[in-house]
């Protein structure tokens, strides 16, 4: 059973912190989402899907999800996994990918990655009344563990997040398409949000990438 812990918040008050995750990664995808309530699958999502299955089987180790909601911060999510380390308690998320590289060659987090993690762990401050020191983001693909110090800068990054997230759920338009076309790339929406067609009517000299014959072949379509 996963625990739950709630400060008073309905859905409809609160934002699901993986939607600021899409928010930090792309606003369009995350204006897709939320407000229009676009969604497909793919690949990833369901490697993503049998990643966290695999870690709930998992015997060898504690494992615990929270289901935390907060009407204060305004926002609602399920934890990976909460674990404590030298009397710290710190939240875990699991990513079936690889992580950022800096020049040095040094793991990173990914800065959606990034946001998600502080967002839970601002969630667990709210709700749970403690102080947090870091979060950790465990990358599967080239088993990676990168550490992630919670901070005022970082809750404040939060804040503004769900801000913004307020603010384009009220707004009537979408946000324009990624400057960087190689995010569209990996983008399950990519179908829906049509950035290829949109870069060509824009300037019809463009080059764009070739976005949805690679995604074709990596579609699911059996189970």
């Amino acid at each position: 059973m996963i625990p739950t812990l709630s400060s008073s918040a309905t859905e409809h008050e609160t934002i699901r912190v993986n939607v600021l995750h899409a928010l930090a990664y792309c606003p369009r995808l995350f204006y897709l989402e939320e407000v229009e309530e676009l969604f497909t699958q793919d690949a990833a999502v369901f490697a993503g899907r049998r990643l966290h299955a695999e870690l709930e089987k998992e015997q060898d180790e504690e494992w615990e999800e929270l289901v935390l909601e907060s009407a204060e911060l305004g926002l609602r999510g399920k934890v990976d996994a909460l674990r404590t380390r030298n009397g710290q308690v710190i939240p875990y998320e699991h990513k079936r990918g690889r992580c950022y590289r800096d020049r040095d060659n040094k793991p990173q987090a990914w800065e959606s990655d990034r946001l998600q993690i502080l967002a839970y762990a601002c969630l667990i401050e709210v709700v749970a009344g403690i102080t947090l020191l870091e979060g950790r983001i465990r990358y599967h693909a080239d088993n990676v563990v990168v550490k992630i110090p919670i901070t005022d800068f970082g809750r404040q990054q939060v804040q503004d997040a769900i801000q913004q997230a307020r603010q384009l759920r009220q707004s009537s338009e979408r946000p324009p398409i990624a400057t960087n076309e190689r995010l569209c790339v990996r983008c399950s929406l990519a179908p829906v949000c049509l950035p290829e067609e949109t870069r060509l009517a824009q300037d019809p000299e463009h080059r764009p990438l070739r976005l949805f014959q690679k995604m074709m072949t990596e579609k699911l379509f059996t189970f």
